[in-house]
């Protein structure tokens, strides 16, 4: 069994891989089944990552040897339990020191002893908004509320569903639910709108917002594909591409295949298409599709950025989900504040804007492209969009109207301060017949 100091030891290791060895959290919890205890520790920890080390770093005297990192990520552990938990203090201090020995530097317990009562004393951080400079910076210039929009990143994500339509109707999968005790509800609109509101573009009835968190597997009729979980923000999109039946349909950089099989359940009558780069990607999209029972569709690797995979007959309708920053996950994904740097962003925007000029030339005059990112950074929305319109005579801006989130120039940009999606942005162009 394991004790409440390996519990702590595991959560500094994991803190560690992504902070030294910059691994993803993905990557750094890799087949490891993650207590709550070690999952709230490792994700509390990077949500405030930037003050944590602060007050540990000043509560060091002398900075530690690069074999001793672990340890630096030990304390910040430590020091996140004593300021964003309610676990008491003296256990927080006893565990946290016990873990040492866990490390394997059992010597070091003396000084973690001392560094996590020198943080107690001197009281919490002082107020911080947890983003590297240059993040910040890029949310004020894009964004009026920016602060608002940093504290929210800083919270934690709703865990939205995603009824499959094809197996089970929204109603009876509620009745499952209230009767696993896991009450849900509808995502919020922000707009005020009427649901009937043809003119305002929301979420469809399978949609719903689980009001307490569970692991996927506790979830009625997963295994069975009846339900799958995705971002709210991320389901918008199976009512943006409108496609009539017979349609080709692209979805480009598809996996994990989450837009693909919510659009397969929205529009089963649309002939649909899965692009993926990387072969592993697209192996774990198809073994999705089998749990959802999806497999009318053609899976094709190939480069979006190339057209060597396309047999030369238009799409009506394509589905750009771009390679992006992420920023809009923070919530989910906190480790992004940390591995992300002002120059990927620049990277980022050059290959979407190669994205979206090569795919426009697979698509049928008349026809209809969505691009769409989980970033809320201009640079790589609106400033994309903008720069392919102006080099692009035939691509027209299809105005939306979402229910969520607020108009920018060229798209809609939803936020993690509104409703309950994570931050998205979309933009739906047509190509002039």
């Amino acid at each position: 069994m394991t004790t409440p100091a390996q519990h702590r030891a595991e959560a500094a290791r994991m803190l560690h891989r992504v902070v030294v060895q910059r691994q993803t959290t993905d990557q750094a919890i890799a087949s490891t089944e993650l207590t709550p205890l070690v999952q709230e520790l490792v994700f509390g920890s990077l949500r405030y990552y930037f003050s944590l080390s602060q007050i540990v770093g000043a509560a060091l005297h002398n900075p530690l040897k690069p074999k001793d990192r672990e340890l630096k990520s030990l304390m910040i552990v430590g020091a996140y339990q004593l300021f964003h938990t309610r676990i008491p203090k003296h256990a927080a201090i006893f565990e946290t020191v016990a873990a040492c020995a866990a490390l394997e530097r059992p010597w070091a317990s003396g000084l973690v002893n001392a560094v996590l009562r020198k943080c107690d004393a001197s009281g919490p951080p002082e107020r911080s908004f947890e983003h590297p400079p240059w993040l910040e910076a890029a949310l004020r210039e894009d964004y009026p509320d920016a602060e608002a929009v940093m504290a929210a990143n800083n919270g934690r994500a709703p865990m939205a569903l995603r009824i499959n339509l094809t197996r089970i109707r929204p109603e009876e999968y509620l009745a499952s639910l209230e009767q696993a005790a896991l009450p849900a509800r509808l995502a919020q609109r922000q707009d005020g709108a009427a649901t009937s509101d043809a003119a305002v573009i929301w979420l469809g009835p399978e949609t719903r917002i689980l009001l307490a968190p569970v692991p996927s597997s506790r979830l009625p009729g997963y295994r069975e594909g009846l339900v799958s979980v995705q971002d709210a923000g991320a389901q918008v999109a199976a009512n943006l591409v409108t496609p009539q039946p017979g349609d080709r349909v692209l979805d480009a950089c598809a996996a994990p295949g989450g837009k693909l099989f919510h659009l397969m359940e929205r529009h089963p009558g649309a002939r649909l298409t899965a692009l993926e780069k990387n072969p592993r990607r697209l192996a774990q999209l198809r073994e999705e599709g089998r749990r959802l029972g999806h497999d009318d569709f053609v899976a094709i690797t190939g480069d979006a950025t190339a057209l060597d995979w396309w047999d030369g007959a238009p799409y009506q309708q394509v589905l750009i989900d771009a390679p992006c920053s992420g920023t809009g996950t923070l919530r989910r994904h906190p480790d992004i504040k940390l591995l992300r740097r002002k120059e990927d962003i620049r990277t980022f925007a050059d290959l979407q804007g190669r994205l979206l000029a090569n795919l426009w030339r697979v698509l049928a005059p008349g026809g209809n492209l969505l691009y769409c990112t989980c970033s809320m950074l201009a640079a790589e929305n609106d400033a994309v969009v903008g720069k392919f319109l102006a080099q692009q005579p035939d691509a027209v801006v299809q105005p939306l109207q979402l229910a969520s989130g607020r108009a920018m120039q060229h798209g809609w940009q939803l936020l993690p301060t509104e409703a309950d999606t994570d931050g998205f942005y979309y933009a739906r162009l047509s190509k002039r017949a």
